[in-house]
């Protein structure tokens, strides 16, 4: 049971003090019922669309009737949206939404007592019998039970959430008080002395009323139609998306790429809702500044977010699934039935600009949660291939020497027609897991290597000699340099019994005089303003089961002296 309380005041008061909106509660509940003399119709849109992200951000649509005429429309529990992405509108000819205005409401809400101290609240002004003691009962009528007294007065609705409880708790002096009218006089009993509480000739009340405060949305709109409509739409925290793969290698060409979407609910409920999964690498601008319509923070604090707001790129995902799932959202694979719940076909979604959607129709999903939904499934041609990346060692001293490492990847061809998101991705073959991974953002039409182990019947090793330097060759910026020449080789051994192709690349400083075999040589922009530039070398060349290769390179570079 919910109860209401508005005031009245001209439209004109409301106008003058709009400019207070975040800051004057008091005055705003007494404007925002000034519309009509009637009370307002009670309206509760539905969510008809939903997007998610993969940083805890959604994208929600909610639709609902208007009534027929000049309405006063009252609309409650909304979730915090983010700045400038509040929109109320209507998809109807017909209706005009005329006044939208946004306060605080304070209701009652019947919850189940769950103390006895809640037990006593509930049946003040009956008979009851208390037990203070294994050997004494008290019995008579229950007079009051005092609630906490506040030290201070009650915060300004800058400190209030959205919905829900308030968020602020004032401090208070505890009440420990319990008045007991009996045949006696009246006692005062110590609450925390009582043991049990029974009542003489009647039916327990076992439920308390809870004061609520929470911000509620009083729209005026003219419907001339009856069959118009209202559609709210907003960015909210609370809800994301989790995305996976699993990749089966048993062909020895062709490989079953699976993807499946986990949704993280801790939003609203969701019933029969269309749900869109986004990939790609969005920029939410003001994601962390709350929308004014929230009357979360005080104007001083509005205008501090909104100069302040967070640097571009932080909620624009990243190469990495923590970073565009937020970290805190980021929840491993589960292998469980995996090759057995996914559709045969693949599943076509839509691209708008630079962003994809994976659509899931139909979601009932209440808040706290968790959904799992297949995406698609995809034969996809693939290659075994072994990678062997070597840092740059110029600065490295003799105690950094480690062994060489080499992984045993796959290369997927995204032969399809949708992109597959950065998920975490886990290989198997036959049943077995080989490893996992991740698998980045791939178009269609291009590759992408996905690890799966430690390759330990590959052995590689590397070697680098200075073999010539000329002293004092240059001078850069008041400083003399020597030119040095050194020469490198780099040795893989294949201890398999089949074929297999090593892909290897190798990042150094200076320039380049030989390879051989001939590597490609890309010089990259890193270090422009260095006195060397620098360079990556790369081979992909096969290697004959029980056989090894040998590489040799050289290169020059000026060293301060």
């Amino acid at each position: 049971m919910v109860k209401q309380n508005f005031n009245h005041v001209h439209r004109e008061e409301l106008m003058k003090h709009c400019v207070a909106l975040l800051a004057i509660p008091a005055v705003l509940a007494a404007a925002v019922a000034g519309w009509s003399e009637g009370a307002p119709v009670q309206l509760t849109p539905k969510i008809v669309s939903v997007s998610l992200f993969k940083n805890g951000l959604g994208y929600v649509i909610r639709e609902g009737d208007l009534p027929k005429g000049e309405q006063e429309v009252l609309i409650g529990d909304l979730p915090a949206p983010a700045h400038g992405t509040f929109w109320v509108s209507s998809p109807t000819d017909g209706t005009t939404l005329k006044e939208l205005v946004a306060f605080e409401q304070e209701s009652t809400q019947a919850v189940p007592a769950v103390s006895v101290m809640e037990v006593l609240d509930a049946n003040v002004g009956k008979v009851v019998e208390l037990r203070v003691s294994e050997k004494e009962t008290l019995r008579g009528t229950l007079l009051a039970i005092p609630s906490n007294r506040p030290v201070e007065p009650a915060p300004p609705v800058a400190m209030r959430s959205w919905s829900g409880y308030s968020a602020y708790a004032p401090p208070t002096e505890g009440a420990s008080l319990a008045l007991l009218k009996t045949a006696s006089g009246i006692v005062a009993l110590n609450k925390g002395s009582i043991q049990q509480v029974s009542i003489d000739g009647g039916e327990m009340q076992t439920t308390v009323e809870r004061r609520k405060r929470a911000v509620a949305l009083q729209l005026r709109a003219t419907n001339l139609t009856g069959k118009g409509r209202v559609r709210i739409q907003y960015l909210a925290k609370g809800i994301t998306w989790a995305p996976s793969c699993a990749i089966d290698i048993t062909d020895a060409k062709t490989a079953r790429l699976m993807a499946k979407a986990e949704i993280i609910n801790e939003l609203e409920d969701l019933t029969q809702v269309p749900v869109h999964f986004i990939t790609g690498y969005p920029n939410l601008q003001f994601a962390d500044v709350i929308d004014p319509i929230a009357l979360h923070g005080d104007l001083a604090t509005f205008l501090s977010n909104l100069a302040n707001p967070p640097q571009p790129g932080q909620h624009r995902g990243g190469r990495g699934v923590v970073a565009q799932q937020g970290g805190a959202f980021n929840t491993p694979a589960s292998m469980e039935d995996m090759f057995t719940v996914f559709p045969a076909a693949a599943y076509e979604g839509q691209t708008r600009e630079e962003l994809f959607f994976y659509e899931q129709k139909g979601v009932t999903l209440r808040k706290g949660e968790r959904g799992y939904y297949p995406l698609y499934t995809l034969d996809v041609p693939y290659e075994h291939v072994y990678e062997w990346k070597i840092g740059n060692t110029l600065n490295q001293s003799p105690a950094d020497n480690k062994p060489e490492d080499v992984w045993h990847s796959i290369r997927l061809s995204n032969t399809g027609s949708i992109p597959w998101t950065t998920a975490p991705a886990t290989v198997t073959q036959r049943d077995e897991i080989l490893g996992q991974d991740l698998v980045y953002y791939t178009s269609p039409g291009s590759k992408t290597t996905v690890r799966i182990t430690q390759a330990v019947d590959i052995r590689a090793e590397q070697a680098e000699y200075e073999v010539d330097r000329k002293r004092n060759a240059a001078n850069f910026n008041g400083y003399s340099y020597d030119l040095v020449e050194v020469r490198g080789t780099l040795k893989a051994a294949n201890y398999k019994n089949k074929d297999i192709t090593l892909s290897i690349t190798k990042t150094t400083d200076g320039e380049v005089i030989r390879t051989a075999p001939e590597a490609r040589v890309e010089i990259t922009a890193r270090g422009l303003k260095q006195v060397n530039p620098n360079c990556i070398l790369s081979w992909e060349l096969p290697i004959k089961a029980r056989d090894k290769i040998e590489i040799e390179y050289s290169y020059k570079l000026y060293v301060r002296s």
